[in-house]
């Protein structure tokens, strides 16, 4: 079953002055193995949204499930893998191998099967079972962000669910981030992604979710969210769409640096043939 919500709503300092709608009327549905992409602006819902799946916030309207379990269930903590922003504030351990281990030693799993999972979940964020031994603060930021992940992993979540993972790394960071949740995503785990900038994202996205001002705008395939003249766009995307409205022929959908070479040289070998 998958993750549903159905005409939720939440504010902040309900009944109060302060109150401030955060999700408004919010219908969604993630199915097993997808790889979603939630973005918008800063202020749209989107991290709010994010902590319902596994009863970090509480909705004040509507429902939430998780494979037909309440999200505040124990075992949703273990179904629902998170990772937010700042990796650091997730960290806590003396070590990288306590890091990762906690997890499964905090639901009751073995000596055994705990090494196991940790030497797993290790492997899937491609590190060296070196830094076991290190503290995981004196690792580099792209680092610390997979061991976090690593540390999510290790219980073997159905969902992994990510707020900015990439924001405030390196170029090599973001790669290296963006190729495990790849292959993460390859082995059955659905995985979303929170975020305010698509670069990097979009061609892993099977699905893309916008958000405004607490609401859902659109839901859609990569294709469909071209297609309807969404934005922001990402980097690539922009460019082609730039490209067509400057009257060149070539395909506005176009997202990927291969495809749109593809159409550039397209369009350049027209131009030539009519010269």
């Amino acid at each position: 079953m998958p993750i549903i919500l159905k005409n939720v709503n939440f504010a902040y300092a309900k009944k109060t002055p302060l109150e401030t709608p955060a999700l408004r009327d919010i219908n969604l549905r993630i199915e097993k193995g997808e790889f979603v992409g939630i973005f918008g602006e800063k202020g749209a819902g989107k991290s709010t949204l994010m902590k319902l799946f596994n009863g970090l916030l509480r909705q004040d309207s509507g429902s939430v499930s998780v494979d037909g379990l309440d999200p505040s269930s124990r075992e949703v903590k273990r179904k629902v893998g998170m990772l937010f922003q700042q990796a650091a504030d997730q960290l806590f351990c003396r070590t990288v191998h306590e890091e990762i281990a906690f997890g499964p030693t905090n639901f009751g799993f073995s000596k055994e099967e705990t090494e196991e999972r940790v030497l797993e979940a290790l492997k899937a964020v491609s590190l060296d079972r070196e830094v076991l031994l290190r503290s995981p603060f004196s690792l580099s930021g792209g680092e610390m962000q997979r061991v976090a992940l690593a540390s999510a992993l290790a219980l073997r979540p159905d969902y992994l669910v990510l707020d900015e993972p990439i924001t405030g790394l390196d170029p090599g960071g973001k790669t290296e981030t963006l190729e495990a949740l790849k292959r993460i995503r390859e082995q059955g785990t659905t995985v979303v992604t929170v975020t305010h900038n698509l670069k990097g994202f979009f061609p892993l996205l099977e699905r893309v979710v916008l958000m405004q001002e607490g609401r859902i705008v659109f839901q859609g395939s990569r294709e469909e969210y071209l297609e309807a003249g969404c934005g922001p766009l990402p980097p690539v995307a922009s460019l082609m769409r730039e490209l067509k409205n400057r009257g060149l022929p070539v395909n506005p959908a176009a997202f990927t640096v291969k495809a749109a070479l593809e159409e550039i040289l397209k369009a350049k070998s027209a131009f030539e043939e009519k010269t």
